[in-house]
């Protein structure tokens, strides 16, 4: 399922991006019409940027398709060198609290969590976290953290299209903004699904890798409130 990605200024990055997530999350490896078909572009630009990114290491050939080659590993290996993802150990914080935990980072303009804890609020978010499934930001207690330490520019390429199909959506985070910013925690009260309210933190303050906690609306919302203080108090 190709996921929409906002218009942007950089519509090469966007493709190779896209044909990477592609190529990445296909069961067996897609060819070149595939992965045209699938991009919805001309084979002839997919076929360029394919031997573009087999030619540097990003795609490898499996039989008549590709699959991601080991330059994706080589830059975790040297990014590893300074700081390491995922640092949030999501079971941890779930027997702590006694609540279902995730770790989540921005990519791109949209949420992708990384990590879960055994425990689950809801077997629908276990498997948007197990297979780490683009997020809209502003529906998300992650992403609406994620985005208020966001670059300016992907913060407002995201407002600028949500606003188009959901101006009060808009209007309620860019009120919210200033205190996410101040308090570092933000939450998401049935925004995503009626039943299940979440609350991200920053663990850690020289980390841009959000906690997120989740349970339910009324159950557990005093739990929910307990952690978010505890956190940011240590945050």
């Amino acid at each position: 399922m190709r996921h929409p990605r906002p218009m942007s200024a950089h519509r090469g990055v966007d493709r190779i991006v896209d044909l990477l997530d592609v190529v990445a999350r296909a069961d067996t490896p897609p060819t070149v019409s595939e992965l045209a078909r699938r991009l919805d572009v001309p084979r002839s630009s997919v076929h360029d940027l394919v031997s573009g990114l087999e030619g540097h290491g990003w795609l490898l050939r499996a039989g008549r398709g590709f699959r991601v080659g080991p330059a994706p590993l080589v830059l975790e290996l040297l990014a590893a060198r300074h700081v390491s993802w995922t640092s949030i150990d999501a079971d941890a914080y779930a027997d702590r609290f006694d609540l279902a935990a995730a770790a989540a980072v921005l990519v791109g303009r949209h949420v992708v969590y990384t990590a879960r804890s055994e425990k689950v609020v809801d077997e629908r978010y276990a498997r948007v976290a197990d297979l780490h499934l683009p997020r809209d930001p502003l529906t998300t207690a992650a992403g609406r953290l994620l985005l208020s330490t966001a670059p300016a520019q992907v913060l407002a390429s995201v407002l600028r299209v949500t606003r188009a199909t959901d101006p009060e959506l808009v209007a309620d985070y860019e009120a919210q903004l200033p205190l996410i910013r101040r308090r570092r925690t933000a939450w998401s009260d049935g925004l995503s699904k009626d039943e299940v309210a979440a609350v991200a933190v920053f663990p850690h303050p020289d980390r841009r890798e959000a906690l997120v906690l989740f349970g339910r609306r009324g159950t557990d919302a005093a739990r929910l409130t307990a952690a978010a203080r505890a956190l940011a108090h240590v945050a």
